[in-house]
């Protein structure tokens, strides 16, 4: 008898004509975005070419959101409403520039026909009166701030280039005929950038009460100054603040009785009375004093331009062209925005209110728009000249030319385009950050 010893079972296929999940890949990197963006037709121009004419509303490296309509706008705007201390405010200017730009006034849909500013109040609410937001207006600072967050998101990256002021929806309604520089615009969410560092907008001066002491023997055997041969009645003083380099842009001068102030260019140097040296990076002003364990009694006090907090009144931004670094950082700090677009350390400080409860909600609510905010990080902090720089000869040296003419080289002492032109408070330094969106 024959013994059947397959057990298979067979299926026929019937999925040769059957629908399939569609791709629903766009592009893997995403790093340099795919899409069809725009900016804001009601943003008010920044800065004009000198040449062309042109006028930009925003620049390269700006950090960058979107509004509730879907077009580009500066995160500065979000920050504007957010730390706004009344509902009168100021969120946007339009003047004179934005009526030549032809540029459309978000309270109206019109071309702006006068110069005015704009409320944070009136922002918000116009928001909802060109539909983009639904519900009713605010009408005190806690709505606007919540209307502010439905308005403009979150930073959604880095801008890619200058973005000109908005030329038209279409071809047929263009605000000037046949002409259109721009169109979409790119942004990116992932790289590492580089922006001058802004110091303050003046000087601030540290007197001799003001300043402690470090005796020579103290001095001489820190190791930052290990194997130098300093004068045996040097000492040092710490400055109170941070300390931007010296350069023409911001100097350092010292004021003494009776003695001519002499800058050296390293602490060996300091060899007579009216002898100094400044150590910006560690903050201490190396002079000869009449003895090693005591303040020289000729010295004064010294000006000098400092880097403070983002959240002091002294390194606020004062220029919304260009892309900076605001306030003071450190390599591994966090990195978050200002009102401004410009780049600045994030603040860990919560202001709490005393009640427990109340504390709760508030350390969650800062640590969440914390991490809603953070853009970044510090990841290196460079100091110019670089290279030798300042030794290549080059065109366009005299006072005559400005720093558009000049050559970086020994035309600008040995500073970068990105530090000669730019119109902030900028010594010697450029901010390294790590942008991940």
């Amino acid at each position: 008898m024959a013994i059947n010893r397959f057990t298979s079972r067979f299926k026929t296929r019937t999925d040769l004509m059957d629908s399939i999940t569609p791709n629903n890949v766009v592009q893997m990197n995403a790093d340099v975005p795919h899409g069809e963006w725009k900016p804001a037709s009601w943003l008010p121009v920044v800065w004009q070419n000198e040449r062309s004419k042109d006028y930009f509303v925003m620049s390269s490296g700006k950090v960058v959101s979107f509004d509730a309509s879907g077009r580009i706008v500066p995160s500065g705007l979000l920050r504007r409403c957010l730390d706004a201390t009344q509902a009168t405010d100021v969120a946007i200017d339009y003047d004179a520039n934005d009526i030549a730009a032809r540029v459309v006034d978000l309270t109206t849909g019109d071309f702006v026909a006068s110069a005015h500013s704009v409320s944070v109040l009136d922002f918000v609410n116009a928001a909802v009166d060109n539909g983009w937001l639904r519900g009713a207006k605010a009408t005190n600072l806690a709505e606007v701030k919540a209307l502010a967050k439905e308005f403009i998101s979150a930073p959604v990256g880095i801008l890619s280039y200058d973005v000109y002021a908005w030329a038209g929806d279409n071809p047929g309604a263009l605000h000037f005929t046949n002409y259109q520089k721009q169109h979409l615009i790119q942004f990116f969410t992932a790289g590492q950038f580089r922006m001058p560092h802004v110091a303050a907008a003046s000087a601030v001066s540290d007197a001799d009460g003001a300043m402690d002491l470090i005796a020579h023997a103290d001095l001489a055997a820190m190791p930052r100054y290990a194997g130098l041969v300093m004068a045996s009645a040097a000492v040092g003083l710490r400055f109170t603040r941070s300390v931007a380099g010296h350069t023409s842009r911001t100097p350092i001068a010292v004021s003494m009785t009776g003695q001519t102030p002499r800058m050296r260019s390293e602490p060996e140097l300091v060899r007579k009375a009216g002898d100094f040296f400044v150590d910006d990076e560690a903050g201490i002003l190396i002079l000869l004093s009449d003895s090693a364990t005591a303040k020289p009694t000729f010295f004064d006090s010294v000006s000098y331009f400092t880097y403070e907090d983002a959240a002091s009144a002294l390194a606020v931004s004062t220029q919304e062209k260009f892309i900076h670094f605001v306030g003071e950082c450190r390599p591994g700090d966090f990195v978050t925005f200002d009102a401004l677009s410009n780049m600045v350390r994030r603040s860990t400080a919560i202001d709490l209110t005393g009640d427990d409860a109340a504390d709760a909600v508030e350390v969650l609510a800062a640590l969440e728009l914390a991490k809603d905010f953070t853009i970044g990080r510090v990841v290196d902090i460079i100091t110019e000249p670089r290279g030798l720089l300042e030794r290549v000869r080059t065109e366009f040296s005299g006072d005559e030319f400005d720093a558009t003419a000049k050559m970086p080289g020994s035309a600008t002492a040995g500073f970068s385009d990105m530090i000669t032109l730019s119109e902030q408070k900028v010594a010697d330094q450029l901010v390294i950050v790590n942008v991940k969106l």
